[in-house]
């Protein structure tokens, strides 16, 4: 069964690739959806462009990622964090199921809760590369059992700063893991081989939160967006007193509490 081959697959290597988890009419849409808020960045209003990280903002402070100076980059942006108050589509992705079935499989059942949405946006051109880093130190959870997924809003490729991951590097114990992995010397990585995850637009990656993994810079002509949400499991639970739009909400429990607060969640988003 593919859901089975699904779950081998990421516990061998830490990561999945599901092809066609967004239809084109809904890929379309999405993709036009941040058009708009990418196109002219600097006149959104202020409650919505204080979510937004400019790629200039950035090459301030890590010039070492790009071979562009900030005045050179424009006002492109590198990411759009809390996605759903952009537009209610963003917010509905909560309960795409085609993900939503990956997440079941993967977590080993349907009592998992969504954390935050947002989009990273390598822009045609002027974009830096990533770091080498484990996403875990980013979240401040009282555990691992957390899952970064991502819908490729446009295709993959070298050209366009594709995400390289080493496989199998997941597996290492949580006390292991600190701030030292937000960004990792090169000189520091394991001895394995790296795999650049090239896939269509509409294909979802799925990677575990202590995968390592990066990414290089995007110099072709097209952008390269991908809507990343992070999904946690049983017994893990935030640290801080950060909070993000409809985090908490499980689409997928069996609890009835829980069903109705996504039912009722749901319902307020579509007005």
């Amino acid at each position: 069964m593919k859901s089975e081959l699904w779950a081998q697959d990421y516990a061998r290597d830490g990561y999945l690739v599901v092809e066609d988890c967004l239809e084109p009419g809904l890929l379309g849409h999405l993709r036009d959806a941040v058009a708009q808020i990418t196109q002219d960045p600097d006149r959104l209003p202020d409650h919505l462009k204080r979510w937004l990280d400019f790629e200039r903002d950035y090459v301030r402070g890590h010039a070492q990622y790009n071979d562009l100076t900030a005045g050179e980059v424009g006002n492109a942006l590198r990411n759009i964090m809390e996605l759903p108050l952009f537009h209610p589509d963003f917010a509905r992705l909560i309960w795409h199921e085609p993900l939503l079935d990956v997440l079941e499989t993967l977590f080993g059942g349907g009592e998992f809760a969504f954390h935050n949405y947002k989009c990273i946006v390598k822009a045609a051109r002027v974009s830096s590369r990533f770091c080498w880093h484990r996403d875990l130190p980013y979240l401040y959870h009282s555990g691992p059992n957390l899952i970064t997924t991502m819908l490729c809003l446009d295709d993959m490729t070298e050209a366009n700063g594709a995400t390289v991951v080493l496989p199998g590097t997941h597996r290492v114990p949580l006390e292991s893991v600190g701030p030292k992995d937000t960004d990792i010397p090169e000189a520091d990585l394991p001895d394995v081989p790296r795999r650049t995850v090239c896939c269509p637009a509409g294909s979802a990656v799925l990677f575990h939160v202590n995968l390592i993994h990066g990414g290089g810079p995007n110099r072709s002509d097209a952008p390269r967006r991908n809507l990343i949400s992070i999904w946690s499991g049983q017994d893990t639970y935030p640290i801080t007193a950060a909070r993000y739009a409809y985090q908490g909400v499980m689409p997928r429990s069996h609890d009835a509490a829980r069903q109705l607060q996504s039912r009722m969640t749901l319902e307020r988003i579509a007005g």
